[in-house]
């Protein structure tokens, strides 16, 4: 019998290679300026140290952090009180160890689909080591980066359930669930595939399904409802400030069209081709989990659940947007679906080639190589593109240049004690990472109780920057309708005003 660890090496070499790329890779991307922080990692950051050091759940204004889950600052919390280094220096080890996590639960998946080939799992790990929606998650401190590890852990644990139908293991999946659930909101999406999965499982009697529903149910939504509950009691808001959306459905599905051109080779000059691929997609997804219905022997295989997730999340997300506002659909919020998509694809590839004759073997193989080929290109020319600007100026948002050697933030850091009284800004954020300063957010344009808040105050200063342009908020023309200006510094990069 092999030695653990030999054994380990032999059945996961692929893993290893890849996770060696992405390691690489990403503190190759944070070489410059560290990795990226935008508003959300803020907040994120903030929470983690107020956790640590007061264990106090609120942000940089020392408001109550509701507009997000607690479960990513947790355990970013939980990070700093073990490693040796800030939370700024640790991200960057910390997000290759998430990424190398997906690529060896991607190889230990793949290799559980009854569509299997090792010479196609190589290949799919090495796809998946040099993407660049990957690998823009990972270079930054978002909290994907831990949701797609808990995503990824969900389909192996549930599925081991599927396998035995046993209460331990669905409870193990249920424990998983939770977590998925207190990271993101999104999580619920892994519920609800949980619950569908559940009822549709030929196995189980009408009782026995009802008994696993309440048991998945009740632990699956327990930490995200404690936390529902502990915002709604400290704010009056179950998440936050929620606004209603200004997107319709049409153009929803227009930056879906946007995401899939940015994950896969297609040309902008024919639109209808990524109406194509992403029905296709769907279709691909349809197919797998109706033959696991109708063939319920194979109803326990991983590629139904991986299935059956894509379409979950894809519905949720087309819905929750054209409802609640917040930024468009990206890559990064579509994000959880990329590597099952790919799981699916690689299985689907195995079965096409295994399912015909010697010539159309070689012919699909070769088409199958091309499009591989063509893909990893587009993949080089995405990587391209982001190394031109990360290389000289850092990654995008407040580690880079443009934000970092601010001459406005180094002059209120060089004289703080001349800003006294209430600050406000539209990028707050950026100034509280940046300076140590806090600043109020200005109000939003749609929410009079803001609007009516912000007018009560009779003087303040008002720290402008000309890259934080935010529409959402009241902009200078409104305040300056309202409040004379008693003096201005400006900045190449902001203006600082006393109203």
């Amino acid at each position: 019998m092999k030695q653990p660890f030999t054994y380990f090496i032999y059945r996961y070499w692929d893993a290893i290679l890849a996770s060696s790329i992405v390691f690489v890779w990403i503190l190759h991307y944070a070489r410059h300026g560290g990795i990226g922080i935008s508003p959300d990692s803020v907040a994120y950051l903030s929470a983690a140290d107020n956790i640590v050091n007061g264990f106090s759940f609120t942000d940089y204004n020392g408001i109550p952090f509701v507009l997000f889950p607690l479960g990513y600052p947790v355990f970013l919390a939980m990070v700093q009180l073990f490693s040796p280094d800030t939370l700024i220096h640790t991200a960057p080890t910390l997000n290759g160890l998430l990424f190398s996590g997906l690529l060896f639960m991607s190889s230990y998946l793949f290799r559980q689909m009854r569509f299997y080939h090792p010479a196609v799992r190589l290949l799919l790990l090495l796809l998946l080591a040099t993407s660049s929606a990957l690998l823009e998650v990972y270079s930054m401190l978002w909290s994907e980066t831990l949701f797609l590890f808990l995503v990824l852990l969900f389909f192996i644990v549930f599925n081991r359930y599927l396998h035995s139908l046993k209460r331990r293991d669905l409870l193990m999946a249920a424990m998983v669930v939770s977590l998925v659930f207190v990271v993101r909101y999104a999580g619920i999406t892994c519920i609800i595939t949980g619950c569908l999965l559940i009822l549709l499982n030929g196995r189980l009697t009408g009782k026995k399904k009802l008994q696993h529903l309440m048991v998945f149910g009740t632990v699956g939504i327990a930490l995200a409802a404690w936390n529902l509950v502990r915002n709604n009691l400290i704010s009056g808001t179950f998440t936050g400030v929620r606004q209603k959306a200004t997107r319709t459905v049409a153009e929803n599905l227009q930056d879906i069209g946007e995401v899939l051109r940015y994950w896969f080779p297609l040309t902008e000059s024919v639109p209808a081709w990524t109406m194509v691929a992403g029905s296709l997609i769907l279709l691909i997804a349809l197919l797998f989990v109706l033959h696991s219905l109708l063939q319920q022997q194979y109803f326990s295989a991983t590629e139904h659940s991986i299935a059956l997730f894509i379409l979950v999340y894809a519905a949720f997300m087309l819905t929750i947007s054209s409802v609640s506002r917040f930024e468009t659909l990206s890559s990064r919020l579509l994000s959880p679906v990329y590597i099952p998509i790919l799981l699916l694809l690689a299985a689907g590839s195995v079965y096409l080639v295994r399912r015909n004759n010697r010539f159309l073997k070689i012919a699909i193989t070769l088409l199958l190589l091309s499009t591989y080929g063509y893909t990893q290109y587009h993949h080089y020319n995405n990587n391209s593109h982001t190394w031109e600007g990360v290389s000289y100026a850092g990654m995008p948002g407040y580690t880079e240049d443009q934000w970092k050697k601010s001459p406005l933030i180094d002059h209120m850091r060089k004289r703080k004690a001349l800003f006294s009284g209430p600050i406000f800004s539209n990028a707050n954020d950026a100034l509280f990472f940046l300076s140590g300063i806090k600043a109020f957010p200005l109000p939003h344009k749609d929410i009079p109780g803001e609007i009516r808040a912000f007018r009560q105050n009779k003087s303040f200063f008002l720290v402008w920057f000309f890259y934080g342009d935010n529409p959402d908020l009241i902009g200078l023309e409104y305040i300056q309708q309202h409040y004379p200006i008693k003096a201005s510094w400006q900045f190449k990069d902001g203006i600082i005003f006393s109203f």
